[in-house]
């Protein structure tokens, strides 16, 4: 997307009533690679996503470059790094982008948009949600896309200025933790529909079409899709827990050290 005045609800109007496809591999995972991320990434847009949520600085000017080569520039990144931290640290601390440097340098490698931790709960740098916001808008020029958990969080992220409200930490906090197998934030995303004027959007446990169909029917701007198209694993994993319990089952492989 290129920079202008209206830059920023230029990317959001491009958005509107788009699934996006996040393509992200965890570290030590084999599509953990900015090729394979801007395979996925290729793969998703072909298949008809408008949008691409993307994690890494690296992965991100690596796909913004094939993008902007291919697509001349037309497709939207949501940008956001990760703090290396451990799954348990992950339900109490912020990770998805912690800090204006983070979110700077996600600007500088080609992200349209900004997604960031908007939990309240303290960042790395020590800079309120709203400061962070309000640097991201002036110094970057760049859409602010809050990652919330309830609808307080949402409504205050939303007041702090940020351009885009979203489901995607609902179930991954300390006060709203979910099994794995827990279904998308259908009811907080309509709380949020209903009180907050502005996109709002679904993401997080997406796995089946009707709940992208059902979050569009309750208003969303936009639904992520993740796991369900670009993490194999998570996918296989699925399949492999409906084999039928009286089946014979032999142990996994395991990888070898060499």
């Amino acid at each position: 997307m290129t920079s202008s005045a209206n830059s920023i609800k230029d990317v959001i109007d491009s958005i509107d009533g788009a699934m996006i496809v996040s393509c992200q591999a965890s570290k030590g995972e084999p599509l953990c690679h900015p090729d394979h991320i801007l395979a996925l990434s290729l793969s998703g847009i072909n298949g008809g996503a408008r949008g691409l949520r993307l994690e890494g600085v690296e992965n991100i000017a690596h796909v913004r470059r094939s993008l902007d080569s291919i697509y001349e520039g037309n497709v939207p990144i949501v940008g956001l790094t990760k703090s290396e931290i451990s799954p348990e640290e992950k339900l109490t601390s912020v990770y998805i982008t912690a800090s204006f440097a983070d979110a700077k340098s996600l600007a500088e490698a080609g992200a349209d948009i900004i997604a960031l931790d908007a939990t309240g709960r303290k960042r790395s740098d020590g800079m309120t949600l709203k400061e962070t916001i309000e640097r991201i808008h002036s110094e970057l020029n760049k859409a602010v896309w809050a990652d919330c958990a309830t609808f307080g969080e949402g409504l205050a992220a939303h007041e702090a200025g940020a351009d885009i409200i979203s489901t995607t930490l609902y179930g991954y906090t300390a006060e709203t933790a979910l099994p794995k197998e827990a279904g998308p934030g259908l009811d907080l995303l309509k709380e949020f529909i209903a009180h907050i004027k502005g996109p709002i959007i679904l993401e997080g446990r997406v796995w089946h079409p009707e709940e992208l169909t059902r979050a569009f029917e309750l208003g969303a701007h936009a639904v992520v899709v993740g796991s369900a198209i670009t993490r194999p694993q998570l996918i296989t994993e699925r399949f492999v827990k409906a084999i039928p319990s009286r089946r014979v089952r032999r142990t996994a492989f395991q990888p070898v050290n060499r």
